[in-house]
């Protein structure tokens, strides 16, 4: 079992929400799907190491990870991404995606299994997600199942 992750944009919180049940894919939303990188620790180390600061920085922000369906839902929950994140995403070259990805890809929380590829293929796609999702003023949101 594991827990699987669907990163998507959507124009707000309660348009996200819509996406409880169905998943934001089925419901028609732009959607990323990984199974590996949960938005609130890993996320935020590849986004603290985008932006050069320290992770609290980045995962302290009111907005990252701010749950915007109901707390009682046992195995699905959906999330916030801060703007922020989105445009340091969005603005994010591919060379700097792939430079962030070697040491990424050494956290603690991939147990010496992570190949930096993959990830800098992951951070791509959900930077193209980001720049789509910023030109059309809306969020960045995580969908996560257990």
């Amino acid at each position: 079992m594991g827990i699987y992750y669907d990163y998507f944009s959507a124009p707000d919180d309660q348009a996200a929400a819509s996406a409880f049940a169905e998943g934001p894919d089925d419901a028609g939303f732009d959607t990323v799907c990984v199974k590996t990188i949960d938005p609130a620790v890993l996320l935020g180390q590849a986004v603290g190491l985008l932006i050069c600061e320290p992770v609290s920085r980045v995962t302290g922000h009111p907005r990252f990870v701010h749950l915007v369906t109901s707390s009682e839902a046992e195995s699905t929950w959906i999330v916030t991404l801060p703007d922020e994140v989105r445009d340091a995403m969005a603005d994010a070259p591919c060379e700097r995606l792939a430079e962030i990805s070697i040491p990424w890809s050494q956290a603690e929380e991939f147990y010496g299994c992570a190949d930096p590829g993959d990830l800098a293929d992951f951070l791509n796609e959900l930077a193209a997600l980001a720049r789509r999702a910023r030109s059309h003023d809306h969020g960045l949101y995580c969908h996560m199942v257990l």
